[in-house]
């Protein structure tokens, strides 16, 4: 016991260090704390090993296939819900008395403006009182770089597949969505020409995306337009320019798959993440993350009940 409290007064302990800690105790182990906390088990582990490494104590040992605290461990989760409920207590009182800022700066790639955020903003009023929502729309390329920039406060947004498969921590996972294929109704292709392809002028995650596809399957293609924002892209597709691959269900913006879908690529997964700026604590917006996952099956769940019945075709 002296050891460590002698080791502890050496160093500044991390309240997200043991807030971990404490999650895995009350959730019960490393996994079910990685998804309380929204982070990969990976990141859990490593919060364990770096107040391991401070403390100079191992605070879990194996237990057949889980792992449980020490004797140090148990003496340690003590003294971290002290010094928790001490951080808590003051953010409380001094967020009080400096009226902690109201206004939210939300980036959302516009590809889910349309069916997410009325829905959201319309939802915020029953979640917290005196809290404004700021939306920026854009791609997310660019959003993201108004993040990093300290320009945006969270992101909802569109990851490579490449995020898919890494052990790094890259947001909070709302979804994984297949892109899909659009034209205008009853477009089809014209196997002796080149695929007219739609894109979003550079720099733009799907655009790389679906040139690379192209690329691989050795198809002939070209870019008929360059599209500024959604809106331009979906108006050049509609009137039958081209293809054009996004993460959307394309019955909702009065397009179809291409007549003759074979002739495409298949497409990858992206992933849809929510993100938060460095220097926003996580705590201050697990709130409105939560909403914001509660709004995004709203439209889906909306859809499914409308849907009429579908019955198979004979083949």
């Amino acid at each position: 016991m002296t050891d460590i409290i002698k080791t502890a007064r050496k160093a500044n302990l991390d309240t997200t260090l043991l807030r971990t800690l404490v999650s895995i105790n009350d959730c019960g182990g490393f996994s079910e704390a990685a998804q309380a906390l929204h982070l990969t088990q990976s990141a859990v582990s490593h919060h364990v090993r770096r107040l391991e490494e401070q403390l100079g104590n191992a605070l879990f040992d194996a237990h057949g296939r889980r792992r449980r605290l020490t004797e140090a461990g148990e003496l340690f989760l003590w003294y971290a819900r002290q010094i928790l409920a001490l951080n808590d207590e003051a953010f409380v009182k001094l967020g009080q008395q400096r009226k902690v800022a109201k206004d939210i700066r939300l980036g959302v790639s516009e590809y889910f403006a349309q069916d997410y955020l009325p829905i959201m903003l319309a939802s915020l009023r029953f979640e917290q009182e005196g809290i404004h929502i700021i939306p920026q729309l854009g791609r997310s390329t660019k959003l993201q770089r108004r993040l990093n920039d300290g320009q945006l406060d969270m992101l909802i947004a569109v990851d490579s597949p490449e995020t898919l498969h890494s052990d790094m921590q890259k947001g909070v996972r709302l979804s994984d969505r297949r892109l899909s294929w659009v034209g205008a109704p009853g477009f089809m292709l014209e196997s002796s020409n080149e695929i007219p392809i739609v894109a979003f002028s550079p720099p733009c995650m799907l655009r790389d995306l679906q040139i690379n596809e192209l690329k691989k399957s050795q198809l002939l293609w070209r870019i008929v337009y360059e599209a500024r924002d959604l809106g331009d892209l979906l108006a050049a597709v509609k009137a039958g320019l081209g293809v054009s691959a996004l993460p959307l269900i394309p019955s909702q913006y009065g397009l179809a798959s291409p007549v003759n879908l074979q002739q495409l690529p298949v497409l990858p997964d992206v992933r849809i993440s929510i993100k938060t700026a460095a220097t926003i604590e996580f705590d201050q917006f697990e709130w409105l993350i939560q909403l914001i996952r509660r709004c995004w099956d709203y439209p889906a769940q909306q859809e499914a009940e409308a849907a009429p019945l579908q019955v198979p075709c004979a083949m």
